[in-house]
Formats: C-alpha cells, structure tokens, sequence
C-alpha cells in the first residue's frame, strides 16, 4: 500500500515540476516600453497620487456607509442601538 502511495506522490511531483519547467522555459522576456504609436505617459504628480491612493477610497467608504445606514435611518431606526428593554422579551420568567 505505501508503494501505491509512494508512486502517485513521484508521479505527482515529476508532473508539478514538469509544468513549471515547461512554463519557465516557455515564458518571453518581459517588454516594458510603449508600444509605436500610444502617446507616452506624463509623470504622475504629487496631487495625482494623493487623490489615488486617499481621497478615492475615502469617497468609497463614505458612499458604502451611506448606503448601509440610510435604510435603518429611513426607517425609524436610528443610527445608534436602542436600549435593550426586559418586557420586550418573550421569555418565560426565571424561577429560582
């Protein structure tokens, strides 16, 4: 039985490792330039990258919460939790 197991675990590995060699072996270089005739990208600048990475995901979150709370709000509900009140348990009462 640990035969079995032993074969399919090298015929497995042998098979893992052949797709990676045929995938290294079959992978071009990488180009990085532009390609003839796309206009070359100006630099980003500083403002550019503040508005990229804070203020986009800011305006986000602030839409998400919105539309997650406004339904409760529209609703009577509030934005903060009401107090737990004991008679609106339908419990029945504790004996000791």
């Amino acid at each position: 039985m640990s035969n079995q197991i032993l074969r399919r675990a090298g015929l497995l590995g042998a098979s893992a490792s052949a797709a990676v060699v045929a995938s290294v072996a079959t992978a071009g270089p990488a180009s990085a330039e532009v390609p003839h005739g796309w206009p070359v990208a100006e630099e980003m600048t500083a403002s550019g990258l503040l508005l990229l990475i804070l203020l986009i995901p800011v305006i986000l979150m602030v839409i998400i919460s919105l539309l997650v709370l406004l339904p409760g709000v529209f609703r009577g509900e509030g934005l903060l939790p009401k107090p737990h009140k004991a008679e609106d348990d339908n419990l029945p009462a504790a004996t000791h």
